[in-house]
């Protein structure tokens, strides 16, 4: 009896839900905004917080070590919660063909040579039309 309890709790644990994911990471953000609400809080600096009432139990005497350990809690939880999206990535990144340092010095300086002849046209562009607009607002003062 004890061996197919022990059996369904571990089915339970190992089972995939849904949502189980979002959760976790919602629980972890959660986690570390209320940490680190309640580090603003034991601060004398003016700033608002959350504040521990000093007579809960426990928590009330230590709340920085509390906050310390929800944020640690929350970033362990975070990293749980996006693992299974991370994890495919880095496969993949494995097996990216990463250019040479030549090719990528080549690469980049024909980028910036594209951004600086596009800085100069725009820089041409608006001196032109600037003498433009200065022409129109001449004849106008003439024409009054």
């Amino acid at each position: 009896m004890a061996e197919k309890e022990k059996k369904s709790f571990l089915s339970l644990v190992a089972k995939e839900y849904k949502y189980e994911g979002l959760i976790l990471l919602v629980l972890a953000l959660i986690g570390i905004v209320l940490g680190a609400m309640i580090l603003v809080g034991i601060s004398t600096d003016g700033e608002q917080g959350l504040v521990v009432n000093p007579n809960f139990y426990f928590i009330g005497e230590y709340p920085a070590v509390f906050a310390w350990i929800l944020i640690i809690l929350g970033v362990a939880s975070f990293l749980l919660a996006i693992w299974p999206y991370v994890k495919p990535s880095i496969g993949e990144i494995k097996r990216v063909s990463w250019p040479t340092k030549k090719n990528m010095l080549e690469n980049t300086a024909i980028v910036f040579a594209f951004i600086l002849i596009i800085a100069v046209l725009f820089v041409g562009y608006d001196a032109i039309l600037n003498q433009v607009v200065k022409l129109f607002q001449w004849l106008a003062g003439l024409m009054k």
